[in-house]
């Protein structure tokens, strides 16, 4: 579609540009008017020649620009040529130039209104995709949006689950059992180190108890009982 826009809008350029080109270096319009006048105004064909011999008489121009200010009246669509036999003859008619700018205008308007119609549909599918697009990313966020919470509700009935069977889980008990044993041995361990120190105490201060107490509440903090020792646990 983008490509058929382009090619009517080269089309009507091509075509404006007969109706309002002005080439460089064009001779003076006013003259192309006087010799454009006479032409139409004499009602038939003129070869090259007839023309170098009568121009310049009539529009006050040196016989050896003739054929520039031909050329330019021909560029601009206002004059005819056509190579019969060795020369060239030339015409204009006003009904003839009449009917070519129209024919021209009318086919411009053609182009035009296809290129309208084409950016229209061009537009009108842009804007369909873009609102498709909209409407599809809403739905997509809509339906992720349901399935993660879908999803994690039930990844949290699976860890529920999962908790429920490891209470019951004869594998997860004889860790925990076993936990428990290490436990009591590593206390007992650690009882048995804090009695033969307090022995040792007992024997460097020679049995006072109440620097044996100081030095208990200084090392036991939160833990010591005053005048028990350690709390039970």
């Amino acid at each position: 579609m983008a490509k058929k826009f382009k090619a009517f809008y080269a089309k009507y350029e091509k075509k404006k540009t007969k109706l309002d080109r002005v080439p460089k270096a064009n001779p003076p319009q006013a003259k192309q008017d006087i010799i454009l006048h006479w032409i139409q105004k004499s009602l038939t064909v003129h070869n090259i020649k007839e023309l170098e011999k009568s121009l310049p008489a009539v529009a006050s121009i040196n016989a050896a620009t003739v054929k520039e200010y031909l050329q330019a009246l021909t560029d601009d669509g206002k004059l005819r040529v056509e190579k019969i036999g060795s020369g060239n003859w030339y015409w204009s008619f006003v009904s003839e130039e009449k009917k070519n700018r129209e024919n021209i205008l009318n086919e411009l308007r053609e182009d035009k209104a296809k290129a309208d119609a084409a950016v229209e549909e061009l537009e009108a599918k842009v804007e369909e995709a873009s609102a498709a697009r909209d409407e599809d990313g809403d739905e997509d966020r809509k339906e992720l949006g349901e399935m993660h919470a879908k999803l994690q509700s039930e990844v949290e009935a699976l860890r529920t689950e999962l908790a429920t069977y490891r209470e019951n889980d004869p594998m997860e008990v004889a860790r925990r059992k076993e936990e428990m044993e290490a436990s009591k041995i590593r206390a007992g361990r650690w009882t048995d180190n804090i009695y033969m120190l307090e022995a040792y105490l007992r024997e460097i201060t020679g049995g006072d108890r109440e620097q044996i107490e100081g030095i208990r509440a200084m090392f036991y903090g939160s833990e010591y009982v005053e005048r028990e020792g350690l709390r039970e646990l």
